[in-house]
């Protein structure tokens, strides 16, 4: 294993605030935007296929700084396996980075400042479990080349778009309805207002990329699709320009992860702006959309997890509980058949059958059945049913008392013939 991918294991985890595991219910308008994502065509075209390789889903970090070269936002970019549309994930720029010494926490743009773009890109691919296939780092000219295929856009905005600059403040995009050109609207995702806290301008960057979506539509004239190659998927754009040109000439989704700033004391002993995020949400929704970017960075299995579960959070429980059980998911997908009485797991192999054994501390009852069918890279597949979700409610819970960087080295440890909680 590389030092890469064992880094990469170490800093799979990080906390809600003071050591917190616990998931919440997410709020209705997250549950709606997953209704939207977990449709991805690149986690459905993987369906009763025996020994496919995943779709291919060419994957991009679309980053933007202001005139003092801070980083100010960040998104996620995956096309779909068809080239054309995808999807876009932002995450905050204040999130924390995992793996530093107590105390000392280091977020996504601390990263960008004092170790430059290729830092950045390690950073987002270790909260994600994947490997992102391009990242452009651009001040607003840049970026508002990038989006200018968009056109005009109509974000509305809850409160005033504010900027600070050489210590005075102005106003980049009023309260309400706004009518923007692809400059202006970069402005607002370079737009920092040194007395805001981060919280308060992550909805600007979702309601700018919403008005891009909404202007897209289905695709704009011009706009090229990726190269696809049948039976295996998009190929990589050679550039930003090109990737966002494949982005543009399909319709688009958008997804704003979770986050909460950290407050703890101990965590944050300078209180500096900083937000923790839950590792089950990014690897649920990354393994959705671009399941061709998972990498595996435990040494034990490789999932795929098939939820025929309208709710969230039963699928977003499932996730962070592998993780959990230091098991690698590679690939999420929403399913619409009938749940199962009890949680089925198909494996091909008896090796594999006995390394998701332990998964019963997490997941309660599981019925075993030998798979007639399998993807390339994924060595069981877990279809969750109506065991789990009354698990969820009676059974075992990730301990909060347990720190998640332990759980990881264990898994580094731990020998592959089992899984290690």
């Amino acid at each position: 294993m590389t030092t890469l991918k064992q880094r990469r294991r170490r800093q799979t985890w990080v906390a809600f605030g003071a050591g917190i595991l616990v998931l919440a219910l997410l709020p209705v308008s997250v549950v709606v935007a997953w209704r939207a994502i977990r449709d991805s065509k690149a986690a459905q075209e993987v369906v009763a296929l025996p020994s496919r390789e995943l779709p291919t889903t060419p994957t991009a970090i679309l980053a933007v700084t202001d005139e003092q070269n801070f980083l100010t936002s960040l998104s996620i970019v995956a096309l779909t396996p068809e080239g054309a549309g995808g999807t876009v994930m932002i995450l905050p720029v204040g999130l924390m980075v995992p793996g530093q010494p107590a105390g000392q926490p280091k977020r996504l743009a601390d990263v960008y400042g004092s170790d430059g773009v290729d830092a950045l890109k390690a950073a987002v691919e270790s909260v994600t479990n994947s490997q992102i296939d391009l990242i452009a780092v651009n001040g607003v000219d840049a970026t508002a080349e990038l989006i200018a295929r968009a056109g005009t856009t109509s974000p509305t905005y809850a409160a005033d778009v504010t900027d600070t600059e050489a210590d005075a403040t102005r106003i980049v995009a009023t309260a309400g309805a706004n009518e923007l050109t692809p400059i202006q609207a970069a402005q607002v995702l370079a737009s920092r207002d040194v007395a805001q806290i981060e919280s308060a301008r992550v909805p600007n960057v979702k309601a700018t990329w919403d008005a891009i979506v909404a202007s897209i539509g289905s695709g704009v004239i011009g706009a090229v699709p990726a190269a696809v190659i049948p039976d295996v998927g998009a190929q990589t754009p050679t550039d930003m320009p090109t990737f966002m040109s494949a982005l543009f000439s399909g319709p688009i989704k958008v997804w704003q992860f979770g986050f909460e700033r950290i407050t703890d004391a101990e965590q944050n002993p300078q209180d500096i702006d900083v937000y923790g995020f839950n590792a089950g949400e990014l690897v649920m929704v990354m393994a959705s959309v671009a399941p061709s970017a998972m990498v595996a960075v435990f040494p034990t299995l490789s999932v795929q997890i098939d939820s025929p579960f309208a709710d969230i959070a039963v699928t977003q429980d499932a996730t962070f509980r592998m993780l959990y059980m230091g098991t690698n998911v590679i690939l999420v997908r929403q399913v619409t058949s009938t749940p199962p009485p009890i949680t089925v797991i198909k494996y091909s192999d008896e090796m594999d059958r006995a390394m998701a054994e332990p998964l019963t501390t997490m997941f309660g009852d599981i019925v075993f059945e030998k798979a007639t069918e399998r993807v390339e890279g994924i060595d069981v597949q877990v279809i969750l049913g109506d065991s789990f979700v009354n698990f969820l409610a009676t059974g075992a819970k990730p301990d909060p008392n347990v720190n998640p960087e332990d759980l990881a080295a264990n898994a580094t440890d731990a020998p592959t013939t089992e899984t290690t909680p």
